[in-house]
């Protein structure tokens, strides 16, 4: 900021001479009264954050020479999808892809009640295969949500068929077991993939609430190696919940506020809407999406009572809201993806643990519109990102 604001002075002649002479005090005064209005500009600007950002490179540039690239025509053979609410990546690589369908959540998909609608309730449940698993090609090798397989896993732990999903997430490190949570039912789902594991349900269907037995639009789920797992919670409850492996409740920590981001403490949250985990520093990361910051919390993995504590907070003008997050422990890097907010321009970032953006990256000839979710694969050398709007998955390599 120091060297910018020398910068400045220098252009608007605020040295103490121009060209060889003292300045004139008109001069002084144009100094005094248009520096302070232009400094707040380059501030406020998105397209100009990289002059006050040191880590930030300028935007001319960047995206050529960003080491995450789109990967060309993928998915293959021009897969229709309904909005992609969720992305998650399996040990093997492969990608599972939630959509919803020919349903496209709203205003008015809930009542006052944040209870889904009458009308949403009636149309009943999705008839499309809303969980896709795509290999690392691109093609469809299997179709989840409309065939038997998934009516046993969903029969067999007492649930039916979601009518909205809102964002899937899948335990790499736990079998492969796949984790759900359903803002319509307000329920976290885990359905596994070992017959002989029962599954797990938490929440009541279609009753949201604000106890220890329910929830309210849960938004995300991040597992940790030991089983815990923890659930952001999410639209209305503006908190984050901790639980055993067999769905005990640990922790509860955070409370909402719809209030300004300045005027808002640590553990206030605006719609917690993806959730992380960091295990190597005993952290969980929280997008906090309206205020347009990233929360870092202890985890408790090996203590439990160490958990839910503040940590840091990332932020950058350049965000706007944050959508989504996910954490690569391979180069210890934030992907994180924003959505439109006005002026800001929605991309991706590469964030460290410092909170510097470390790059930018876009879809090659094209602009994001709506993203949703990011996932990272396993081995650390894809993205994946999912936007409701145009209903897409774009996979790029690093």
């Amino acid at each position: 900021m120091a060297a910018i604001y020398f910068s400045l002075c220098v252009i608007l002649g605020i040295a103490s001479t121009i060209n060889g002479r003292p300045r004139t005090e008109d001069e002084r005064v144009m100094i005094d009264e248009f520096l302070p209005a232009l400094l707040d500009r380059l501030q406020n600007n998105p397209e100009y954050a990289f002059l006050l950002d040191s880590d930030s490179p300028p935007r001319s540039n960047r995206q050529q020479n960003s080491p995450v690239q789109q990967q060309e025509n993928w998915p293959q053979n021009n897969l229709k999808l309904g909005q992609v609410a969720g992305v998650a990546v399996d040990n093997n690589g492969d990608v599972l892809v939630f959509h919803r369908g020919d349903r496209a959540w709203g205003a008015r998909s809930f009542d006052y009640n944040n209870e889904l609608s009458q009308v949403e309730q009636n149309k009943g449940p999705i008839r499309n295969a809303t969980i896709l698993r795509l290999n690392k090609n691109g093609t469809v090798i299997q179709r989840l949500g409309a065939n038997r397989l998934i009516e046993n896993m969903l029969r067999k732990i007492c649930i039916r068929r979601a009518d909205v999903f809102h964002a899937p997430w899948i335990d790499c490190r736990q079998k492969g077991n796949l984790w759900v949570t359903d803002v319509g039912l307000h329920q976290v789902i885990k359905i596994p993939v070992d017959p002989t594991d029962a599954g797990l349900v938490l929440g009541e269907a279609m009753k949201p609430g604000s106890d220890n037995e329910h929830f309210c639009k849960p938004t995300d789920v991040a597992v940790a190696s030991n089983g815990h797992f923890f659930v952001s919670d999410g639209y209305c409850n503006g908190r984050i919940m901790k639980f055993t492996k067999d769905g005990m409740l640990i922790k509860t920590w955070g409370k909402p506020t719809n209030n300004p981001v300045e005027f808002s403490a640590d553990d206030e949250l605006f719609i917690p809407h993806s959730i992380t985990l960091i295990e190597e520093s005993n952290l969980v990361a929280v997008a906090d999406r309206e205020h347009g910051r990233i929360q870092l919390f202890t985890a408790g993995i090996t203590d439990p009572n160490d958990t839910g504590r503040f940590v840091k907070s990332i932020s950058n003008s350049r965000f706007g809201k944050v959508f989504a997050i996910s954490y690569d422990p391979t180069d210890k890097m934030l992907y994180v993806v924003n959505g439109p907010t006005g002026s800001n321009k929605v991309e991706g970032f590469t964030v460290d643990l410092d909170g510097k953006i470390r790059d930018t990256w876009t879809p090659r000839n094209m602009n994001f519109d709506e993203p949703h979710d990011v996932a990272v694969s396993p081995d650390g050398h894809q993205v994946y990102v999912a936007e409701i709007r145009p209903n897409r998955i774009t996979k790029f390599n690093k």
